[in-house]
Order: structure tokens, then C-alpha cells, then sequence
């Protein structure tokens, strides 16, 4: 029985950085979703991680990286709000409480503020998490969107047009018609600004370098997994490389 499942989307099939899901910055030759899905894995609170994807030709090798970890997936074109749903429903049915939407452009992504954001829901019974309106602010590998099951299951019915798309659009513009509660804005960090998001060459670029500079003194015990914090730290220390993509203009957040 499931509590808590993490619904990763990842795809080849990018306009701006094509096969972004399977690129590599690693020095080793980890591909971008490997390296997510291990980040993932370093959680405390043991999720079931789903990957999403679309069922393109270039996606055949997002497809082989699930089969070679043996991750489960789901790929088709429908939108993104009914891939994750129709994921949620095939590999964490009813018994689960808790979702977690990560992406694929998110290589630095903070697992543990979201295991932060998992316990204050636990304790809270709240259908998700917000800061006051100030979420631009923080920096892309500290955002994780987490919703209650019944929380997910009112976007994934109630979501039209565009939201569809963007699964928890529904949800932000629609926050006053949930339980939430307001956090505290995480520390300093998170708040740099420093573009951690995954999605054209110049971002591919900045990350090498991080990966390149950082190994191996800054790796956590799993190979290859920066933490979060010492990376943030060397690009607010180094403002050469995170200038290399700090003028890119964000798609996601």
C-alpha cells in the first residue's frame, strides 16, 4: 500500500532542448532522468516514482532508461494533466494520499524540502502548500508541488484548456477553494538568483560546469548527486557560470 507517489515527466520531444530527458552533465555519462530519478530515491519518505512521457520516437529512450532502472511509466500524447492521472490510477491506486509532481528539468531539484512539504501535510491535512505568494522568488530546484489525493483528484477532473497541460494550474488558480497552508519562505539559498532549470543548450552548459567543477568533493554518497545547497552556493560564489543561462527566460515555474 502506497502513501506518497512522485509522478516525474520527463520527454525527448523538446522544442528548445531536444532529447533534454536523456542528455548527459554528468562527467560519467548519467543521463539527465537517471540522475533525477536517483535524487528521488534519496528521499526518507520512500515514494513510488512514476515517470511520464510521450509516446514519440525521440521518447523510445526515456522508455529504455525506466526499463533499465526499473522504474514503471506511462507514455502517451494525451495531455499531461490525464498522463499523470491514468499513471497514478495503473501503479499507486486508491490507497495512495500523496502527490508529488516532479519534472524532468529539474536536475538539482531539493528532495528533501519536499520531504519537508510531504511532513507538513502529513501533520496538517492540508491539500497543499504555498508561500504567501512570493513562489517566484524561489529558486527552480527548491519548487515541488505536493497534493493531497483529493486535492489531485478535483485538478485532474476540474482542470480545462490550458491547465490541462500544466497539471496544478487548476489548483493555483483555483487557491482560495482549497485547504491550504502558508509556509515560511525556505532559507536564503533557495532565493538566489540563479537559474536551475534544465531546458536549452545554455542551460546544459551552466550544469556541466557545476558537475564539472563541483565532483567529487561535493557528491553526496550516491555518485553523481550534487546537493543542493553546495551547488546554489558555487553558482551565487561564481557569477561567470550561472551568467552563462541567466538571461533565459523560464517557460515552467
Amino acid at each position: 500500500m502506497f502513501d506518497y507517489a512522485v509522478i516525474l515527466a520527463a520527454r525527448n520531444s523538446s522544442e528548445r532542448l531536444p532529447n533534454k530527458a536523456t542528455v548527459s552533465y554528468c562527467p560519467d555519462g548519467t543521463t539527465n532522468i537517471a540522475q533525477i530519478i536517483g535524487r528521488w530515491q534519496t528521499s526518507r519518505r520512500n515514494p513510488t516514482i512514476i515517470v511520464i512521457t510521450a509516446d514519440m520516437p525521440e521518447d523510445r529512450a526515456v522508455i529504455e532508461e525506466c526499463d533499465r532502472l526499473k522504474i514503471p511509466y506511462y507514455a502517451s500524447n494525451e495531455d499531461v494533466t490525464t498522463k499523470m492521472d491514468k499513471a497514478i490510477t495503473i501503479f499507486a491506486p486508491d490507497a495512495i494520499q500523496y502527490i508529488a509532481r516532479a519534472l524532468g528539468d529539474n536536475p538539482l531539484v531539493d528532495v528533501a524540502l519536499a520531504d519537508w512539504r510531504y511532513d507538513v501535510m502529513c501533520e496538517t491535512g492540508a491539500d497543499s502548500l504555498f508561500y504567501g505568494g512570493d513562489e517566484s522568488r524561489i529558486t527552480y530546484a527548491g519548487t515541488t508541488d505536493i497534493y493531497s489525493r483529493s486535492a489531485w483528484d478535483r485538478i485532474a477532473k476540474m482542470s480545462a484548456g490550458d491547465e490541462r497541460e500544466h497539471p496544478g494550474a487548476h489548483f493555483w488558480n483555483n487557491i482560495a477553494k482549497y485547504s491550504v497552508i502558508q509556509l515560511p519562505l525556505p532559507p536564503r539559498e533557495y532565493l538566489a538568483p540563479v537559474r536551475t532549470e534544465l531546458d536549452t543548450p545554455e542551460d546544459l552548459q551552466m550544469f556541466r560546469k557545476v558537475w564539472e567543477q563541483l565532483r567529487p568533493a561535493h557528491y553526496s554518497k550516491i555518485m553523481g548527486l550534487l546537493d543542493t545547497i553546495d551547488a546554489i552556493n558555487y553558482l551565487i560564489a561564481n557569477p561567470d557560470v550561472s551568467a552563462i543561462n541567466v538571461g533565459i527566460q523560464s517557460k515552467t515555474q
